[in-house]
């Protein structure tokens, strides 16, 4: 316990001393997670779990941490929870955003929503932009993390369940 305890101090403190190295490994890992999904089906399946998981950590945030505050007695800073949020729509976009581009009409209407994919993707590691223009705007901060999740589902779930895009799409 005092190992895992020390552990988690660590890994905070390195955190808060290079907090962009959390949106660093997000990025890298989303679009490495591409390639990865080309090489092998059941790495994708593992990935699009790891997707699906993280979000569901997104949801239970607020409960995570009152739960590891009440268990260590550690208190995760807000700060490093922005930066997981921020990771998790890093990881979410660069995942789903080849899916997405390999199969857009671009001279159809679907091309305007790949595009705003490419621009949140975009938002999502500029760190000026996401801090200081979306994160402040809880309407547009919502908006920004449910097109993240639905763009993930879209992606997740036919790889997942098998399911159809009609299918995926009305789940999502």
């Amino acid at each position: 316990m005092a190992t895992l305890k020390s552990l988690l101090f660590s890994l905070i403190e390195l955190a808060k001393r290079w907090p962009w190295l959390i949106a660093a490994i997000g990025f890298i890992s989303g679009v490495a997670s591409y390639f990865l999904v080309e090489r092998k089906e059941s790495l994708a399946q593992v990935i699009a779990i790891v997707m699906l998981v993280s979000w569901v950590f997104l949801v239970l945030e607020n409960w995570l941490r009152e739960s590891f505050k009440n268990r260590f007695g550690l208190n995760i800073p807000p700060a490093l929870m922005h930066y997981v949020t921020q990771l998790v729509h890093q990881e979410s976009l660069f995942f789903a955003l080849p899916f997405f581009i390999a199969v857009t009409t671009w001279n159809h209407t679907q091309a305007g929503f790949t595009g705003l994919l490419i621009l949140c993707a975009l938002i999502s590691v500029i760190d000026p932009l996401y801090y200081k223009q979306l994160a402040p705007r809880r309407s547009l901060f919502v908006i920004f993390h449910a097109l993240a999740l639905f763009a993930v589902l879209l992606v997740a779930l036919p790889i997942l369940l098998q399911l159809t895009t009609g299918q995926s799409m009305a789940f999502a």
